[in-house]
Order: C-alpha cells, then structure tokens, then sequence
C-alpha cells in the first residue's frame, strides 16, 4: 500500500512557491516584472486555469540565472525561514502512522525537485515525486520532465509509481487539499481531504470523502538537508533529519 501526500496547503500551512517569491522580493532577487508574472500566476492559480506548463518553464528559466549552488543555498534559506515553521504536526503523524504499519509513504507535489527532497526527509517519507529538469555547466535548465506532477500528471507519475512496486492505485491513500489533485484523488481507493479547497469541496460534493482539519505546527528543531537528488549526491549517511 502506498500513501501520497500533497506538500502545499496539506503538509505546508501555505504555498512554498509564494514563500519563494516572497524571499526573492524581500532579498530584491527579482525585478518588478518578475514580481508581477508572479501575482498573475497566483490569481490564475486560485481561479483554476493556471497555464500550468508555462510556470513551470518559466520559473525554472529564472532559476538557471544562479549556478546551482548559489540556487540551492537560497532556496535551503527560504525553506528555514519561512517553509520549517508552518509544517502540520497531524501530516508528521500522518506519515509515522502510515510507516509503522508498512506502507510506502511518499511527497506528491508540483514542487520542484530540491524543496520536495527537503520535504521527504524532514518528515521521512519514501519517496517522492516532483517536478524535475537537468542541470548542465552547473545550472538548472528549463528541459522539464515530462509529465509534470500537476493534475493529469500527477496522476500518470503516482500511478507508474504504483505500478513499479505491483501496487494498484485502488489500494492507496492519497492526502491533498487542492482542486487540482482531483484526478488523483479520484484514482485512489482512500482520497482524504485536508483543509480542502472550497473549489475541491465543490468538486466532490456527494462523494462522501473523508475531511481532516490539520492545525498544529510540527516545530521540527532542525532543517533537513536534500541528499536524493537526480543531479547531485551529498556523502552517505546524512539522510535528513530524526522526524519523529
């Protein structure tokens, strides 16, 4: 059995893609019409009609404009300060819970890959599934992978997941709070809801789904460190932090 969990309104009290942006503002990281696609981005997003492909290739064609490291170092600033603070203590238990009883637990989010590997092992899950391109000459390109793990996609790339360890969708569990996890969460035999988006609650009226209201902050003492990533490896034996 298999437990997906969303990061972004499920795990995260917040979008860690706002959260980015607002450090890169707050820093004067990004100029003013970087600052304002990113307010259009926001507003298509909470309508539902986010030109998803379109973001993901332009926030990772911003993010070739630092070498990988000064990326990284960033991004691992954002995480402490503004990411750490506003985990739910219910999704960490969620997670251990799911643990103890065998199941494989693993991050779906449309994150990218760095934050989502962040995310795994703060909270030490098994695996996860991000959104992922290249690095070449030490920068990260706009090659995406394909599919994004953004609606549709997410579904396909959860489903080869499954798949891959004989596991039928029909047995997992999936946690997610936003309309665009529909698809996955239609898929599963066990979809739970936590602090739904009005636009999801619509969107499955009549269905009976379960609903969790996640509170409480985790207050993890320590930041993890991303050690499983497609384009660098750290030394062994530093695999996030103790997330119990």
């Amino acid at each position: 059995m298999i437990a997906f969990f969303d990061v972004d309104g499920t795990l995260l009290d917040g979008s860690s893609g706002n959260m980015i942006v607002k450090y890169m503002v707050k820093e004067h990281l990004l100029g003013w019409d970087a600052v304002w696609k990113a307010l259009k981005y926001t507003a298509l997003y909470k309508l539902n009609i986010l030109p998803y492909e379109e973001v993901y290739r332009w926030s990772f064609k911003a993010s070739a404009d630092q070498p990988i490291d000064e990326l990284t170092d960033m991004l691992d600033r954002v995480y402490e300060t503004y990411l750490l603070p506003m985990f739910f203590e219910e999704g960490r238990r969620k997670i251990q819970e799911h643990k103890a009883r065998g199941d494989l637990t693993v991050i779906a989010t449309a994150e990218g890959e760095y934050i989502a590997e962040k995310v795994r092992a703060q909270f030490g899950a098994d695996e996860k599934i991000a959104a992922r391109a290249p690095v070449r000459e030490g920068r990260v390109t706009a090659e995406l992978e394909m599919p994004l793990p953004y609606a549709e996609g997410k579904l396909e790339l959860a489903r080869r997941m499954a798949e891959s360890r004989a596991v039928s969708l029909a047995d997992c569990y999936f946690y997610s709070d936003s309309a665009s996890d529909f698809p996955l969460l239609a898929a599963v035999g066990y979809p739970v809801l936590v602090n739904p988006q009005w636009k999801l609650l619509r969107k499955v009226k009549g269905r009976n789904w379960p609903v969790e209201r996640w509170k409480g902050y985790a207050r993890f003492p320590q930041a993890s460190r991303a050690v499983r990533l497609s384009w660098a490896v750290e030394e062994p034996g530093l695999d996030g932090v103790d997330a119990g």
